[in-house]
């Protein structure tokens, strides 16, 4: 075929295009670099934004389907689909990959993007880093639920995790809690200490390496266990009365960060009752076990709203177990488009 009969068929493919409806405009999308993020939403920000996203997932105002799961069994690997529409907020869909063997390849656990779109004519019109969106609103997540929920007077705090998802925990729990030590707990010292040494001075609060995670949460005020561990991470005895935890590293309900004792001891919150009923592997093992029932579980959400009462006493161990929900990414990376564009921060990609 010589050039001009590719031009002809060219021609012929985009008058027919154009006739079904096709366009061949190049596409412009907005996207903000992952080091980017921090700046447009700043971690303070991103709590209230969260707390505004669990209030509209409380009230019926997300339209969401079910969240769709692609296994790679091979691999240890994981692929998530999801998307929302917020009225008023913004539209959304993601996909987000957890493949835990890429550690031993020095890749990123987890990698994904975030597709923003017009809510008004569904247009493609921004592009984020998954991997970077799903940790900075997790982080967020659980800032939200320690400000609701914590103690005011906390003053120690625990971490369990040291990975990507750990750093926006610990920068969430010292954005809401005027701190004075977080107690670092991970498998590989050798990864702690670096986390350590690398954070500490992005947050007001002194930084220690504990030796175990029982000895982390001994006595702290504030705990996150961000961990995909498929057994409980510490022992729900050490839990001191009036403790908040949060744990945000387990979705299925084959792995559970925490224990029994922890569930049965706890004031149970959740981001959606119906998702932590098929996703959180803590709370449904606490049913069979007769341990908790789901009645008694609270959403985030309606605290925030003040449609339910979070803490009620002050030796009461509240704990915030989340799995997710694409209401959170719409939110954050709506609201992240918006503010990049304004500040000068967005570039435009063209595909």
């Amino acid at each position: 075929m010589d050039i001009a009969e590719v031009e002809y068929s060219h021609s012929i493919y985009l008058t027919r295009a154009r006739g079904a409806g096709y366009s061949s405009h190049t596409m412009k999308l907005l996207t903000v670099a992952a080091h980017d993020l921090p700046k447009v939403l700043p971690m303070r920000d991103a709590v209230e934004a969260m707390k505004s996203a669990f209030v509209a997932l409380s009230a019926g105002r997300v339209v969401a389907p079910p969240r769709g799961v692609v296994r790679v069994d091979e691999v240890d690997g994981i692929s998530l689909l999801m998307g929302g529409y917020v009225p008023g907020e913004g539209l959304a869909a993601k996909i987000v990959s957890i493949f835990n063997r890429n550690r031993e390849l020095r890749k990123d656990v987890v990698t994904g993007l975030v597709l923003v779109l017009d809510p008004e004519s569904g247009e493609p019109s921004g592009l984020l880093d998954g991997g970077a969106l799903t940790a900075w609103r997790t982080g967020a997540a659980v800032g939200a639920a320690t400000d609701l929920l914590a103690r005011p007077d906390a003053r120690i705090g625990a971490l369990i995790g040291a990975g990507v998802q750990a750093r926006t925990q610990l920068l969430a729990l010292d954005a809401v809690r005027d701190l004075e030590t977080i107690r670092v707990f991970g498998l590989d010292v050798g990864q702690v200490d670096a986390f350590i040494e690398r954070l500490q001075a992005d947050v007001s609060a002194g930084l220690e390496r504990a030796s175990s995670a029982d000895e982390a949460v001994d006595g702290a005020h504030v705990i996150t266990s961000a961990t995909n561990s498929p057994t409980p991470v510490f022992d729900g005895r050490r839990l001191a009365p009036g403790a908040h935890l949060s744990a945000i590293g387990t979705f299925t309900l084959d792995r559970r960060e925490v224990d029994l004792v922890t569930v049965e001891r706890s004031t149970v919150f959740v981001d959606l009752v119906e998702a932590a009923l098929e996703e959180a592997g803590e709370l449904v093992a606490g049913l069979e076990a007769g341990v908790t029932r789901s009645e008694e579980w609270t959403e985030i959400g309606d605290v925030a709203a003040g449609e339910s009462r979070g803490r009620t006493r002050v030796d009461e161990i509240t704990f915030f177990k989340s799995v997710g929900h694409a209401v959170q990414d719409v939110v954050a990376a709506s609201m992240i488009m918006k503010r990049a564009a304004e500040t000068g921060l967005a570039r435009t990609v063209e595909i």
